[in-house]
């Protein structure tokens, strides 16, 4: 399923990265070019072969030349910058989950493409996630999402022991209202909602748009317990096809993956704990 998700824009990036290639590799030969033939016009002999060809005024010829080599010379000093520039700007980390909240809703809001509006959520328990969703799957405006959400199963019992004791329940209530909202405004406004519970606890969680967006975090220990709150958010923009973004991409899509699987099987003992 993962591919449905971010194949295009994986595509079109790399598509886009093939191009600049390109342009940049033909413009250092079209360089080398003018400034073997520069140079060739200072051996005697040349200037007489172009004479015979028409090519009386070598000035003209040379200023040709010359604006050839300076514009390469730009654009290589413009690629030379890029390389020691982040490839990405603005805002990568957000330490606070309601600011990454903010920018999801954001980036969400801004497609465009009816094939890339989808979000992937791999969650705890949903119990912040689903209302900002919520909220803005319930906008006059927005029509048609596919919404997959994973959550800790309530009837789980092998993930209890590291679990704050309020998150089985906790996470079955917000199951009572995604199906809730998926029988009410959700069908009224085409969006297709499913609901994964599965029966572990995943380090990772977060959310992927259809564009290839990812916001990703870590779970993290709260004394003898995991905990779930003030969560710092890593975000790799669709656009990001540097080794450490497949990277973040590939880890979400593995975890994610599994909490689907794991929504089929039967919960795990405790006694099966290895």
């Amino acid at each position: 399923m993962q591919g449905d998700v971010t194949k295009p824009s994986g595509k079109a990036a790399r598509a886009a990265g093939a191009l600049e290639r390109f342009v940049e590799s033909g413009q250092v030969w079209v360089a080398v070019a003018a400034g073997t033939l520069l140079v060739l016009l200072q051996v005697p002999g040349v200037e007489d072969v172009l004479t015979k060809l028409g090519l009386e005024n070598n000035t003209q010829l040379r200023t040709a030349i010359g604006v050839v080599i300076l514009v390469s010379i730009l654009w290589e000093l413009r690629q030379l910058k890029q390389r020691v520039t982040p490839a990405i700007t603005g805002r990568q980390h957000y330490d606070d989950p309601k600011e990454m909240y903010n920018a999801l809703i954001e980036r969400a809001a801004a497609i465009k493409d009816p094939e890339q509006r989808r979000i992937d959520v791999l969650g705890l328990t949903l119990f912040s996630a689903w209302p900002e969703l919520e909220f803005f799957l319930e906008r006059p405006t927005v029509h048609n999402w596919t919404v997959r959400l994973a959550t800790l199963s309530a009837a789980a019992t092998a993930p209890r022991p590291w679990v704050p004791e309020s998150w089985p329940n906790e996470a079955a209530n917000i199951v009572t209202q995604i199906k809730g909202f998926r029988a009410a405004q959700g069908a009224d406004q085409g969006h297709s909602v499913e609901i994964f519970e599965y029966g572990f606890m995943p380090v990772v969680h977060g959310f992927r748009l259809g564009n290839g967006d990812v916001f990703v975090s870590i779970l993290r220990w709260r004394d003898r317990r995991l905990g779930k709150h003030r969560f710092p958010y890593d975000y790799v923009p669709a656009n990001d096809i540097s080794p450490e973004a497949e990277t973040t991409r590939a880890l979400f899509e593995n975890w994610f993956t599994r909490a689907m699987q794991s929504a089929g099987e039967a919960p795990a003992p405790i006694a099966e704990r290895g």
